[in-house]
């Protein structure tokens, strides 16, 4: 039985935009930034500061000091998060073989070609992103 993992945050719909923002930006962003660039439906300044705090408060964002304001970076990469998804999901699993089955099934013709790469050239780093914490600017 595989070792307990520690439980990824759920997000909401709006978290999830945000955090989107966040790992599209190779630059840390402030609350304004993050406000401006969701363009889906109008939102307050202080709504969105919210969201901010609570992904720092779930371990998703780091908070960092930009002159008179906040500025937010991911932890994670968006790779690694989904990776986390996918492992806890085999972790609830009572038949992780069964699992795997049913996932490659429906997979598409391009990503199980893509499965089978990895799987036989492990160092392969197509669209790879850097391991660890995304690496940002220093402010």
């Amino acid at each position: 039985m595989p070792e307990p993992r520690s439980t990824l945050p759920r997000l909401g719909s709006l978290e999830q935009a945000v955090i989107d923002i966040l790992w599209d930006c190779p630059e840390d962003l402030c609350t304004r930034e993050v406000l401006h660039q969701l363009t889906s439906h109008p939102l307050a300044y202080t709504t969105v500061a919210t969201v901010l705090t609570n992904l720092v408060k779930k371990g998703m964002v780091e908070r960092i000091s930009a002159g008179r304001t906040w500025a937010y970076r991911p932890l994670h990469t968006r790779s690694q998060y989904a990776a986390g998804l996918m492992a806890e999901a085999l972790t609830v699993s009572g038949d992780r073989a069964a699992s795997f089955l049913h996932f490659v099934e429906t997979m598409s013709e391009e990503d199980a070609a893509l499965l089978r790469t990895l799987l036989t050239d492990p160092a392969h780093e197509s669209g790879r992103e850097a391991p660890g914490p995304a690496v940002r600017r220093t402010t």
